[in-house]
């Protein structure tokens, strides 16, 4: 017992650091489950816990000086907590935006080439076209490929700028970014199908003037096969160009994450 109670001036003085050190983990695991990559299904939720751990250990000592302290209170510390986890939620929210541009473009992809009914394997937690798990699983991979994870954690260091340790976001901004921010993903989205749009309108074209022409021949059976196999093609030619481009924009959020363009 006196071995322990001498140990009681220590706990005293590293209770205070621990609180602290606790609120950027806070931070940084609401982050870590909803990057690119790492917030993945097939990604163990272990993984993600050593990949929060090590982040904070980095951004520790950027955001904690020796004389900052906790909040007195229970409810101070509480609310403290609150603040960085919803910190922590908004930024990962704006990474995992660039994911649901791939899911949608692939959705749009498949239900213009006439695809759209089947669904393939995906990393993600929901089923999804063959389309959005190839253009998901590449970007994940060109994402990491190409530093992004680093250059990720440099910007989860200068945003404690924009967003303050211990501060809970405005209400009002943080929704109007985030309609913004929806809006933006949706234009995106449908700017990296564009080709596939085009391709499927002009197959609904060429299917209603064949079937003006010839109403006695079955022009779906006859066209559906052609646009898939069009797709196809046309997907081969224009995947690298997509991913090029959700690549370029996935870098710039990295520079400004809550700017209202992609």
């Amino acid at each position: 017992m006196d071995a322990l109670a001498s140990l009681s001036p220590l706990v005293d003085a590293g209770a205070p650091m621990v609180i602290l050190i606790g609120a950027v983990f806070t931070r940084i695991s609401a982050v870590a489950f909803l990057l690119p990559g790492l917030g993945e299904r097939a990604v163990p939720a272990r993984a993600r816990l050593a990949a929060a751990i090590a982040i904070a250990m980095v951004l520790t000592p950027m955001v904690i000086t020796p004389d900052m302290r906790p909040p007195d209170s229970i409810a101070g510390v509480v609310a403290l907590y609150a603040a960085e986890f919803m910190s922590g939620a908004i930024i990962g929210f704006a990474f995992r935006m660039m994911i649901f541009i791939l899911q949608i473009a692939g959705a749009i992809i498949a239900q213009s080439v006439s695809l759209s009914q089947l669904f393939g394997p995906t990393v993600g937690f929901d089923s999804e076209s063959p389309f959005a798990a190839i253009l998901v699983m590449a970007g994940v991979a060109i994402a990491a490929a190409s530093g992004l994870h680093i250059h990720i954690v440099s910007a989860l260091a200068d945003l404690y700028e924009t967003l303050p340790f211990g501060q809970f976001p405005g209400a009002a901004e943080t929704g109007e970014w985030a309609a913004t921010r929806t809006g933006a993903a949706l234009m995106k989205s449908l700017a990296l199908a564009s080709p596939f749009v085009i391709l499927g309108f002009l197959y609904s074209l060429a299917l209603a003037a064949a079937s003006r022409a010839m109403p006695q021949l079955m022009a779906a059976f006859v066209g559906a096969p052609a646009v898939t196999l069009a797709g196809l093609g046309l997907f081969a030619a224009a995947a690298p160009i997509i991913l090029f481009e959700w690549l370029a924009s996935f870098q710039r959020i990295l520079f400004d994450i809550f700017s209202g363009s992609l």
